[in-house]
Formats: structure tokens, C-alpha cells, sequence
């Protein structure tokens, strides 16, 4: 098993892609957690909230057999390899954990729109 690589999944709004197109480490910058009213409007500005995306990940974690989920942690052990997928769903991200030479989740998001970008941690 390779180290272990924790990243957020965000969607960005349509009309602050192209800029991020221009600047691609600027989410990094712009991206926080939000501690007072001025982060929680940046967020509502420039990031799209989660949800239908959300429900279309759980949806495709729900039909595998190595899925479990626990005090807000969705968890997926690989009985192979051994390797862990953790995840913790929030309004504007996921905190995701998984091996290094793999990005699942986030390729799964992905699928559902081009907008969704990493930012690692």
C-alpha cells in the first residue's frame, strides 16, 4: 500500500472556470473554511454547493459491498489490496483520503462535471 494522499473536492461555479483555466492554483488561494461572514460569502460566490453531486456519489458507493459508513466518515477498504478511501461529505467539499497513486473519488466526480476541481492538502 502507497502513502496515504488527502485532498477536497470542490465545484466551481461555470462562470469562474475560465479564470481558473488562466490561474490554475488560484482555488487553492481562494478556497478556505469558512470562519466569518466574508470566507462564507467567497464560498457562495465562486463555489457551487455539493448536493445533487453528493447524492450521485452516494448512490455509487451504495452498491459496492466494500462500502460502510460511520459517525459522518463513508469508508471503502479494498479486501484485495487492503487500500482505505475515506471520505467526509460537507456543503462546499469533500475531505477525501486515499492512497497516493490513486484519485477515485475524485475521477468520480468528475464525471458528473467538468467544473470540479482538487485542491490537495
Amino acid at each position: 500500500m502507497g502513502d496515504v494522499m488527502q485532498y477536497k473536492v470542490v465545484l466551481l461555479k461555470k462562470q469562474f472556470s475560465q479564470t481558473v483555466q488562466l490561474y490554475p492554483h488560484i482555488v487553492e488561494s481562494l478556497y478556505t473554511n469558512p470562519n466569518n461572514q466574508f470566507d462564507i460569502q467567497q464560498l457562495e460566490l465562486l463555489f457551487e454547493p455539493l448536493g445533487d453531486s453528493k447524492e450521485k456519489l452516494l448512490n455509487l458507493l451504495h452498491q459496492r459491498e466494500d462500502y460502510t459508513y460511520f459517525h459522518g466518515i463513508h469508508q471503502i477498504i479494498n479486501s484485495i489490496t487492503g487500500d482505505k478511501m475515506m471520505i467526509k461529505m460537507n456543503e462546499y467539499d469533500l475531505d477525501v483520503k486515499e492512497n497516493d497513486e490513486n484519485h477515485i473519488i475524485f475521477d468520480m466526480m468528475c464525471s458528473f462535471s467538468q467544473n470540479f476541481y482538487m485542491i490537495k492538502a
